[in-house]
């Protein structure tokens, strides 16, 4: 098991733990949405890697895990940045009884960021993916993290390598899911 809640456990689709709004409705007007909120911003502030973010939802996230699972992220879509805001997350979330392989997904080259309109099919994932050699996930169970899902995607392609790697078990999460 995962999952401390048995109903998130072999779901076979993305876990998400609650929905993210999006600043702006419309950047070029400057038009804000009024749906964004509290946690949406800590999405963000995670995102920029923001040491309260990572408490926060390590606090949220942390009794939801079960001890001695592998946690593994999503990588950042900019091959050059070594650490992301849900790395920290995974890292904490290792240092309390699970395994970090925090990294072990690693991106080789730069993606246009999902976020600004970059294309979100899974062969842009599958592409420009890959591991870690001197790291092995072979019989791992593993939770597999990102901070914000729309399509899903990227989880499903790390997923994916991560099977074809020998993972014994890979559940998905996501902090929010774009809504």
């Amino acid at each position: 098991m995962v999952f401390i809640n048995e109903n998130w456990n072999d779901t076979g689709d993305i876990v998400v733990y609650s929905n993210y709004h999006k600043y702006w409705l419309d950047r070029e007007r400057h038009i804000k949405n009024p749906l964004f909120d509290v946690f949406s911003g800590k999405i963000l502030d995670l995102k920029e890697g923001k040491q309260e973010a990572v408490r926060y939802f390590y606090n949220l996230i942390d009794p939801e895990i079960c001890k001695d699972v592998t946690i593994c992220v999503v990588p950042s879509s900019d091959a050059a940045k070594e650490e992301t805001g849900i790395g920290k997350l995974g890292e904490m979330l290792a240092e309390n009884g699970r395994v970090n392989k925090v990294y072990f997904l690693k991106r080789e080259k730069s993606i246009d960021k999902l976020a600004g309109g970059g294309n979100r099919d899974k062969w842009v994932h599958m592409s420009s993916i890959s591991t870690l050699d001197d790291m092995s996930v072979q019989g791992d169970i593993v939770l597999l993290m990102d901070d914000v899902t729309t399509t899903g995607n990227s989880l499903y392609v790390c997923k994916n390598i991560l099977e074809s790697r020998g993972a014994g078990k890979v559940e998905m999460f996501a902090l929010g899911k774009a809504i």
